[in-house]
């Protein structure tokens, strides 16, 4: 997120202005071929220099008007803009409150014509290589990248181009990594310095994750087919000594002087760590770990989810274990770290880091018509404590919360919604996150079997009518967005209460309890197969709950329940008792959990 690099004084000046530091977003791909569900994903989180930092979700709709211009209102940028074509195209996009200071800041974007704009991820090069190619005061930055983008492209391969003539024409005045992806092809273009770039197809059978750092590694100069290169780049790496693979430039070790760091390396590793671990050896910091690799198993869209989640968990760099059980291995980190950078002690970077402003990862569907082809699984917040929610690309609007402007806590806006559980969430991991995270984990596991259910009824209704089959994803999009929306207000009325009771003067954690979610009886039986039925009798409430021979029983107000199995009777206890809110029934997630 915001890789702000500049050069001169004033550049400086605004440097300092903004809350937000360069380098701290993280990438992942995933090819068709190495899906579980044969989609191209890609995905980035968004990350700032603090833990409140509202985003939006809009849709831009297509316009036609001549004059107009794309325009970057960040401090310092004296309104940079760049003309538009006279029709620009519909696109969705995650921008930034209106007043948070420095532009607009897109993020992500799905246009009418099924291409996918991610960016950017930051990434600095070395200062030899800006001394050849110093960033530009004034000129191109993710404050409008894949907006510029996304409004004027029908394809992914467009994308590459127009970048490519952009930066020729008006400069950089950062480092940037971006992915473009559509249903044929998928692109990684990487910015080093204020006119020179590298861009790479990606290929459909494997993957990639990676923090801030230029990631394109032994490149064929002569592949036009495969890869795109500015001017003057080869020549401008010989003038910094070039670093080659045989007789190939590596781009990376070049522009990078051949060095590595761990506050983003070690998100590189983790990520192929996770994916691929049967060809992953223990961390080591002085490694080029690949840009692409084959995962040992086709990889699932929650782990996708659980990857913005990852926080070195399962490795000697576990951050969210008690003192006594940090390693060596991490404590060697962290001394290095504080060395490197006193005023930010203890400084290790995780992909699920606590500052994430928004995450957004976009599955492509091949059989989709290209209006509605890319599906969004957009998260508000840290990934840690809060949700994923889908929305397909042929949306007009988006839902009323996504709209709230302004960066100050507002109970209206979806991003304040979702984020306030993860602050209490990642407040104590131990007795309140755990619970939060399985549930969220459930809910997507839910919304991603729900949405390939769909995907045929989509494909039919746009052969129909286009303009139904928008209407059709646009109530898809709001009506599972006001679900999860309902979710997670009634989450933190519960997690507001176990949080404040937890809190004593007690040593030792006496009598504080772990947190299990609340959540809709009807809705999560259905998820797992159960047929429901509630019913009203003499002011009391019950629930019954069957599939095949398992019966359940419940009563509002009652923490006890029943199951009869093939003519056994079984009696069990809820962690708390059953109640009606509305008209839901209320139980506690850890029994859904146990539903045989």
């Amino acid at each position: 997120m915001k890789g702000i690099f500049r050069t001169t004084a004033m550049a400086l000046v605004g440097l300092f202005a903004l809350a937000t530091p360069s380098w701290a977003c993280t990438g992942m791909y995933v090819g068709k071929d190495v899906s579980e569900d044969g989609t191209t994903v890609i995905a980035r989180s968004e990350d700032q220099g603090s833990g409140a930092y509202n985003k939006m979700y809009k849709v831009e709709p297509a316009k036609t008007e001549k004059g107009r211009y794309f325009v970057d209102t960040g401090e310092g940028m004296e309104n940079f803009k760049v003309p538009l074509p006279e029709k620009t195209y519909k696109y969705t996009y995650v921008p930034d409150s209106s007043d948070a200071g420095d532009g607009m800041y897109p993020a992500c974007c799905t246009n009418e014509y099924g291409v996918a704009v991610v960016g950017t991820i930051s990434a600095d090069p070395s200062d030899k290589y800006l001394e050849q190619d110093p960033f530009v005061d004034i000129g191109l930055r993710e404050a409008i990248l894949p907006g510029l983008i996304a409004c004027q492209v029908k394809t992914s391969r467009e994308a590459v181009d127009l970048l490519a003539k952009l930066v020729d024409k008006y400069g950089s005045s950062e480092g940037n990594i971006l992915f473009f992806a559509d249903k044929k092809e998928a692109w990684i273009f990487e910015i080093y310095g204020g006119h020179t770039y590298a861009a790479m197809k990606m290929p459909t059978d494997m993957v990639s994750v990676f923090g801030n750092q230029f990631m394109i590694g032994a490149v064929d100069q002569n592949d036009k087919n495969n890869y795109v290169f500015s001017k003057d780049l080869f020549a401008t790496i010989d003038k910094v000594g070039a670093v080659k693979d045989g007789d190939q430039y590596n781009l990376a070790k070049s522009v990078s002087d051949n060095k590595r760091d761990e506050y983003s390396n070690m998100r590189t590793w983790v990520g192929k760590k996770v994916l691929a671990p049967s060809n992953t050896e223990d961390y080591n910091n002085d490694t080029f770990y690949p840009l692409f690799y084959k995962p040992d198993e086709k990889v699932k869209m929650q782990q996708v989810f659980d990857m913005y989640r990852n926080r070195f968990q399962d490795t000697p760099y576990a951050m969210d274990v008690p003192d006594s059980e940090k390693t060596d291995a991490y404590k060697a980190v962290i001394d290095k770290l504080n060395a490197e950078d006193p005023e930010t002690p203890g400084n290790m970077r995780p992909i699920g880091v606590t500052r994430s402003s928004d995450i957004h990862a976009i599955q492509i569907f091949d059989k989709l018509p290209k209006k509605t082809s890319c599906l969004q699984w957009l998260c508000m917040g840290n990934a840690e404590g809060s949700v994923f929610v889908p929305s397909f690309s042929g949306i007009t609007e988006t839902n009323d919360a996504y709209h709230v402007d302004g960066s100050q806590y507002n109970t209206k806006s979806a991003y304040w919604i979702f984020k306030r559980n993860d602050t209490l969430a990642t407040s104590d991991r131990a007795f309140l996150g755990k619970g939060v995270k399985e549930f969220w984990q459930y809910q997507e596991k839910l919304m991603h079997k729900k949405m390939l259910k769909e995907v045929d009824k989509i494909k039919d209704a746009y052969g129909k009518d286009p303009e139904k089959g928008a209407e059709m994803v646009t109530k898809l999009a709001d009506d599972t967005a006001k679900e999860q929306l309902s979710n997670a207000k009634l989450l933190y009325t519960s997690l507001m209460f176990t949080a404040t009771d937890n809190i004593n003067d007690r040593g030792q954690n006496f009598k504080k309890t772990e947190f299990v979610a609340p959540v809709d009886l009807e809705k999560a039986a259905k998820g797992k197969g159960y047929k429901v039925t509630i019913t009203e009798k003499d002011k009391s409430t019950r629930a019954v709950l069957s599939k095949g021979s398992a019966k359940y029983t419940l009563k509002a107000d009652s923490n006890s329940y029943t199951l009869n199995d093939k003519g056994k009777k079984t009696d069990g206890e809820l962690t708390f008792a059953a109640y009606k809110k509305g008209d839901k029934f209320i139980v506690p997630f850890d029994f859904i959990k146990g539903l045989k």
